[in-house]
Order: C-alpha cells, then sequence, then structure tokens
C-alpha cells in the first residue's frame, strides 16, 4: 500500500473505514486546540484496531487517560532562545497495547528517549528515523497498516517501507 495523499487531516480521517489500521504513529501540530485535539483523538480511536502514538509538547498534552507516556529529550538547540528556555523535551503519548515485541536490547523500551534527529533539510520537526523504526518494530508487524495524519517528512512512511510495513501517510503541505 505505502501511499502519500495531500490532502486536510480533518477532512480525510473521517473517510477511512473504522479498525482499519494496527498502528497511528504521528507528529501532529503542536498549535492545536483541545476541542481539534479531542475530535483527532477520537478519530484515532475510531480508526486504529491497535496502538497509536502521538507526539505531544508539554504545553499542549495530548488526551489523557494513557496507557503509557514517554519523553523524548531532544538535542540541544539555540533556536528561540533568546527571551525564553528552550523546551528540549516531548511527550510521546501511547494508546493501546495490542503487539509487543520483545526482541530488541532491553534499552529499547526505556520511557527517556534520547534520539537525534539527522536530517531537518526536508522538515524544520522531522523525528529521528530510529526512534520512528523502533517504534514500528516494537508495536508492529511485518505488513500491518500503518497510519500518519500528519506526514511531514515523510519518515514515517520511510520507516515502513524499511520495515515492510504498509502505510497511508497524509500532508496538507506538498513536500
Amino acid at each position: 500500500m505505502n501511499e502519500f495523499l495531500f490532502g486536510d487531516s480533518f477532512l480525510e480521517l473521517p473517510k477511512l473505514p473504522n479498525k482499519s489500521f494496527d498502528v497511528i504513529l504521528t507528529d501532529p501540530p503542536y498549535n492545536l486546540s483541545k476541542k481539534q485535539i479531542e475530535y483527532l483523538h477520537a478519530e484515532f480511536t475510531r480508526i486504529c484496531d491497535g496502538v497509536i502514538i502521538v507526539f505531544s509538547p508539554e504545553r499542549n498534552p495530548w488526551v489523557f487517560p494513557f496507557d503509557q507516556k514517554l519523553y523524548w529529550v531532544k538535542p540541544i538547540s539555540t533556536k528561540n532562545t533568546s527571551k525564553n528556555y528552550s523546551r528540549f523535551v516531548e511527550e510521546v503519548f501511547i494508546y493501546g497495547r495490542n503487539v509487543w515485541n520483545t526482541n530488541l536490547h532491553w534499552s529499547n523500551y526505556v520511557n527517556v528517549l534520547v534520539d537525534r534527529v539527522d536530517d531537518i533539510s526536508e522538515h524544520p520537526w522531522r523525528k529521528p528515523p530510529a526512534m520512528i523504526e523502533r517504534f514500528l518494530k516494537i508495536h508492529s508487524n511485518p505488513g500491518d497498516k500503518v497510519l500518519d495524519p500528519f506526514a511531514g517528512s515523510g519518515v514515517v512512511h520511510d520507516a515502513c517501507v524499511v520495515l515492510e510495513r504498509q502505510s497511508l501517510s497524509i500532508e496538507i503541505n506538498s513536500l
């Protein structure tokens, strides 16, 4: 499947069938209202039959309650530090426990992640491919269907290709 759809997820998600994906792994915009977050979470829960993994800033957290919460300690950055402290931590909310593969070293199962971004030339908020691949290795199996409704640079799509997962990536902006 490995499709890339250019469109608005708020319009595209309602078109997807119930329980049609095994994993949703996404990094939504961080300026969403509480109402928008609740709407998206309800759609994610409707569409996904497995695990939902959502990156979220501490200042605008995703939906409670969650099954697990992880922290990504981002590499040191000097951006936006002229009048404010930098945000070096993002939360990662996990909902559901459908698949839990245990064939990785124990250090891959800690709730504090320190992965580094490899390249931001394609997208300024790109997530580390190694971290995305690790989530997919732990929470899915080859052939599983993965949805990324806020695809950005396409890092989830790329990881799915490498790990032999089927993916649908939705992005409002053309790359």
